[in-house]
């Protein structure tokens, strides 16, 4: 979709949970995967095997980085979008060691920190953040599982409490942090009798880390996805009354467009042949157009198809250069 600032229309909250960005952690075998795959037109993308038990679901098993990446490219396809509304990534602990291992593959070495002058971490945090990125701007729901992790903290008093958290190495902790609308921790409680209940935090508790971008979700929902999307709906459903807030029933799925190389090639001879044409000194102000781009001297011949988006807005000048010449 092309740029149109002129042309924007206010953002809407929808109550189901399409086009969502959701983190959920717990023990294992609480039913994190069972509710992911909940999810609407759910892939199941396996970094460990934990479906076994789930009957109707469409899994691929991840074994290694480079089966991800072949996984984004399908998902640029308009079959893939037809099919998927929802990407599930189980769990999201063995999907950074995989990128971890796919940054130590590319560099030759065995270990991240072997990569000199630490450049092997922050080449893994842009890889790691790269995917994840790509998965919503191609327009799908992204529900991203975790193990939990029990971390010992010092209170002021110098007495000590116990953290429960995402199993997520730091770095990968900042990226899902700040991509997902929601991070839920499941709890488990029991009654005297021995009976059983369980629980979504969405909100941080002095033991429990976890948050939400729903202004008005209530901290503490009992476990599942219906029980989920009810407690967004009345959420939404505040916002709209107190804050005024435009709601939908349904979001509408935005794709990302994905530029024809060879067609802003073609534009682009064309434009110069006739730009040249109406004055031969055209020739020099595209090239200097170009080159404020791609910040170094450039030929339209040696932009390649990694410099798309770049070459995009070459071809953009030259539209423009050659209305304000009729």
């Amino acid at each position: 979709m092309a740029i149109d600032i002129l042309n924007i229309q206010p953002t809407t909250i929808s109550r189901d949970l399409k086009g969502k960005f959701v983190c959920i952690y717990s023990l294992p075998k609480v039913g994190k995967t069972s509710m992911a795959c909940q999810f609407p037109k759910n892939l199941l993308l396996a970094f460990e095997k934990g479906y076994n038990a789930i009957a109707g679901i469409k899994p691929v098993d991840i074994t290694k980085w480079s089966d991800l990446k072949l996984v984004l490219r399908q998902l640029e396809k308009p079959e893939a979008r037809q099919m998927y509304d929802t990407i599930t990534i189980d769990t999201i602990g063995i999907a950074w060691e995989m990128c971890e291992q796919f940054v130590c593959a590319q560099n030759g070495v065995q270990k991240i920190g072997d990569i000199p002058w630490g450049s092997g971490y922050s080449a893994c945090k842009r890889e790691f953040e790269s995917c994840l990125r790509k998965i919503t701007q191609l327009g799908y729901g992204l529900v991203i599982i975790a193990h939990v992790e029990k971390r010992i903290e010092k209170r002021a008093d110098d007495s000590e409490v116990e953290i429960l958290g995402p199993a997520i190495p730091k770095r990968a902790y900042e990226i899902v942090n700040q991509l997902v609308d929601i991070i839920g921790y499941i709890d488990i409680t029991w009654d005297e009798e021995g009976n059983s209940e369980r629980w979504l935090y969405t909100r941080k508790t002095p033991t429990i880390m976890a948050g939400s971008r729903f202004k008005y979700l209530a901290p503490k929902i009992k476990f599942g996805y219906n029980e989920l999307v009810e407690a967004i709906g009345e959420a939404i459903d505040k916002a709209e009354k107190l804050d005024g807030a435009v709601v939908v029933d349904t979001t509408e799925q935005t794709i990302e467009e994905k530029l024809d190389y060879n067609a802003i090639r073609a534009e682009a001879a064309d434009l110069w042949k006739q730009l040249v044409e109406k004055d031969t000194e055209n020739a020099g102000r595209i090239l200097k157009k170009v080159e404020m781009i791609f910040g170094r001297p450039m030929k339209l011949s040696e932009i390649t198809e990694d410099q798309v988006d770049l070459f995009n807005l070459a071809v953009l000048d030259m539209r423009d250069m050659l209305e304000n010449s009729k």
